[in-house]
C-alpha cells in the first residue's frame, strides 16, 4: 500500500485535480515537487489503467455501506475486519481512494477505515458467498479545508495513516505569477471542451486577471473563462471583456454596488494598483511598467487613492 496523502486547502484551490496528479505519477508514489504536481494537474485527463475512487465524506446516509459494502464485522480468526466486493473500498484495490472532506466521516467509521489502513489485509465477502483475504493495497488520499477548524475532528489513528505527506493548497492569488499560464492552458481547454474555435487573452486582459483577488481560487477563474469564451465573439479576450463581466454583487471578487459610477471606478482603481503593487512586491518602477504608466504617475496615484502599499522593514519600497 502506497503512502497516505492529507491535502488542505481553500474551496477551488484544485485538490481533486492535484489528488488525480498524485494517483497518475509516474513512478507510482508521490515523489516530486508541489510545483510539478501542480503542473500535472493541469494536464488533460488520461489513466494509467488503475482505479481512482472519490467518495464524498460527507453523505448522510449509507457512507459506511457506500465505503465497506457491510457493517464492521471483525474475522474471528484474524480479529480483520470484512468488506464486500463492488464496495468502494474494495474497487479502490490496486489504485487510489480519494476521501473528500475526511473530518465530516463518523469518529466510528473513522477508527474502522484507520485499522484496515493499518493491517493491510481484509476478507472480502464475494458476490458468489465465498470468502477470501486481499491485501488492501491502495493509496489513500484525503482532503481538508484549511480554515475548516475540522481537522480536531480527524481521529488520532487515522490521521497518522494520512499524513505520510501533508500538502498545503496554495490560493491561487499567493500563486500569481502561474495565473497567465493557467489561463493560457483553461482557453485552450474550455474551447476545445465546447467545440469552439481557439480564443485568447490579450496582455491586458492577463494583467487584470493577475490582479483579481480571486476569492473563488481556480474554480472561480474558470468559471470566468468559460463565461468569457460563450459571450465574447472574437477570438481574442480584452480588458473590457474582463470588466463587463466581472462580478459586482458582492460575490466572490471583492466588488459591491453602492456609490456613483465615479465612486465604483475609483475603488476597482484602488484595488487593481494594490493587487498589481503586491504582485511585484512593492517595487514602484516595475508595478508602473505593468500598469503601462510613469512611475511618477503611479506615485500619484498612490497618494490620490491611498493606495495601501507593502512595508519593508518600516519602510514603504519603492
Amino acid at each position: 500500500m502506497d503512502g497516505g496523502v492529507l491535502l488542505c486547502g481553500d474551496p477551488g484551490t484544485g485538490r481533486a485535480q492535484f489528488a488525480r496528479a498524485i494517483h497518475l505519477a509516474n513512478d507510482g508514489s508521490y515523489g516530486g515537487s508541489v510545483e510539478q504536481l501542480l503542473r500535472e494537474s493541469m494536464e488533460p485527463v488520461r489513466s494509467n489503467g488503475r482505479p481512482f475512487i472519490e467518495v464524498d465524506c460527507t453523505s448522510p446516509n449509507g457512507i459506511e455501506r457506500q465505503l465497506f459494502g457491510c457493517d464492521a464485522q471483525p474475522s474471528s480468526l484474524h480479529g480483520l475486519d470484512h468488506i464486500t466486493e463492488g464496495s468502494v473500498l474494495h474497487n479502490a484495490f490496486g489504485g487510489t481512494l480519494v476521501l473528500n472532506h475526511v473530518p465530516e466521516l463518523p469518529g466510528r467509521l473513522q477508527i474502522r477505515l484507520a485499522r484496515v489502513l493499518r493491517d493491510g489485509e481484509v476478507l472480502v465477502q464475494k458476490k458468489d458467498g465465498t470468502e477470501r483475504f486481499e491485501a488492501v493495497n491502495l493509496r489513500p488520499i484525503a482532503t481538508m479545508d484549511a480554515a475548516s477548524g475540522d481537522d480536531h475532528q480527524l481521529v488520532p489513528l487515522l490521521r497518522t495513516r494520512l499524513e505520510q505527506t501533508t500538502i498545503m493548497m496554495p490560493r491561487l492569488r499567493d500563486r500569481r505569477e502561474d495565473i497567465p499560464s493557467l489561463v493560457a492552458y483553461l482557453l485552450v481547454d474550455i474551447c476545445a471542451s465546447l467545440n469552439l474555435p481557439a480564443k485568447t487573452a490579450s496582455r491586458q486582459a492577463i494583467q487584470l486577471l493577475t490582479a483579481l483577488p480571486w476569492q473563488g481560487n481556480l474554480q472561480e477563474l474558470k468559471g470566468l473563462l468559460q463565461v468569457l469564451v460563450l459571450k465574447v465573439p472574437g477570438a481574442v479576450i480584452r480588458q473590457g471583456d474582463v470588466l463587463r463581466n466581472i462580478r459586482l454583487d458582492g460575490g466572490s471578487t471583492a466588488f459591491v454596488y453602492g456609490g456613483s459610477l465615479k465612486e465604483a471606478r475609483e475603488q476597482f482603481e484602488r484595488e487593481y494598483v494594490a493587487a498589481v503593487l503586491e504582485q511585484h512586491h512593492g517595487r514602484m518602477a516595475e508595478a508602473a511598467k505593468a500598469l503601462g504608466i510613469q512611475r511618477t504617475n503611479l506615485y500619484r496615484k498612490v497618494r490620490q487613492l491611498s493606495v495601501k502599499r507593502r512595508v519593508v522593514s518600516g519602510k514603504s519600497l519603492s
